[in-house]
């Protein structure tokens, strides 16, 4: 149950979120997805109250890959990657930091997010589809420049294999 509830701590109203990501999961493609909102709650519309898909997936993604990452000391509330390489406006991560490598939310609305990687700042196109550019970019350099590797966790086959989208 605990390794449940930590998918749906980013907003109290979790009917709402169970909801949206089973009609995320549902639609093929994830065909209702709506980066800049979100889905109708029974008789209500969506509002800025409720988490964007984008906030819900990008929620998941850190919730998985800190159920993957060994736990850390320094991070005692068991969210090593998301405190490690998940940073959010307003806080700004500090780019003069050399092994910085994170995903940085810089806009919630509309969501945008920008890669920080050895101190320069990758901000991908804006719009639908900069979340999924932006992870993708994470990963994919994780593949090419850290040989698979984030931290002491292998992200590839031998590992939690979830770089196998970018074989040849």
């Amino acid at each position: 149950m605990n390794s449940i509830v930590q998918y749906l701590d980013i907003t109290p109203n979790q009917e709402y979120l169970v909801d949206r990501i089973k009609e995320l999961a549902h639609s093929g493609c994830m065909s209702s997805f709506r980066w800049n909102g979100g889905g109708d709650l029974k008789n209500r519309k969506w509002d800025t109250d409720l988490p964007t898909d984008c906030a819900i997936l990008m929620h998941v993604f850190c919730t998985y890959l800190d159920s993957r990452l060994p736990p850390h000391p320094k991070y005692p509330d068991g969210k090593t990657f998301t405190s490690q390489h998940f940073s959010h406006t307003p806080d700004k991560p500090d780019v003069t930091k050399e092994n910085l490598f994170c995903i940085h939310q810089s806009s919630t609305t509309p969501p945008h997010y920008q890669l920080i990687y050895q101190g320069h700042i990758y901000s991908l196109p804006k719009g639908r589809n900069n979340l999924f550019h932006t992870i993708l970019m994470f990963l994919y350099i994780i593949k090419i420049k850290e040989s698979g590797m984030l931290g002491r966790v292998n992200l590839g086959l031998s590992g939690v294999n979830i770089l196998w989208i970018f074989e040849d």
